[in-house]
């Protein structure tokens, strides 16, 4: 038969015999000698801090990390392209302050597009005369002119350069009232917005 408090009374200085003990046993109702009841209070006066601090204990921190709340989806960062230093713009009407402006906030909506990253300068100038043409007759006053942010020249962008030179001094530079750098949805930097006329406008002096 087993007995598991056997162990137990050994340690506490009770040697149970195997025989069956009754309620009213002697053995039973006697307290062990070394578990004398004290006053908590005298315990307490009794204590005494340790010296040797051999053990090692950090705070907590107030909140484990998987309950910690995340920001997600991550709070938009409005990108203000003009501000920046590749930010270009120009133009030839009487009002192509205010022409800019609603350009670069995206209130004329982009007619066609052209590419003309992987270009050589020479090709490109040929796309973007052809592409200006057509514009121009076809009545499409908005349109978009892709040339990169020339991240891989060696000293200055070579197409963007190119771009605003032909907007400034090209052939059909009368017809471009306003240009500016596209808003980051459309090539940001990398990308220029044209406004065109359908007819020749007389260059004037910029305010």
């Amino acid at each position: 038969m087993q007995r598991p408090f056997e162990a137990l009374g050994e340690y506490f200085g009770i040697s149970i015999p195997r025989k069956k003990l009754k309620l009213n046993d002697p053995l039973l109702l006697e307290k062990p000698s070394f578990c004398e009841e004290k006053d908590w209070s005298e315990v307490v006066s009794r204590a005494k801090p340790l010296k040797e601090k051999n053990f090692l204990w950090f705070f907590t921190p107030k909140k484990p990390f998987w309950d910690l709340k995340k920001d997600w989806p991550p709070k938009r960062i409005d990108l203000k392209v003009w501000l920046t230093s590749e930010y270009i713009e120009g133009g030839f009407s009487k009002t192509y302050k205010s022409l800019v402006y609603e350009l670069r906030e995206g209130r004329f909506s982009v007619k066609k597009t052209l590419n003309l990253r992987g270009m050589f300068v020479e090709e490109a100038k040929i796309a973007f005369e052809e592409f200006l043409r057509e514009a121009i007759i076809n009545g499409d006053n908005c349109v978009l002119i892709i040339h990169g942010r020339g991240l891989s020249s060696k000293k200055e962008p070579v197409l963007k350069t190119k771009v605003k030179e032909w907007l400034e001094r090209g052939p059909f530079r009368k017809y471009v009232m306003a240009f500016c750098s596209a808003r980051p949805c459309d090539g940001g930097l990398g990308a220029t917005y044209v406004l065109l006329s359908s007819k020749p406008i007389k260059k004037s002096k910029k305010s």
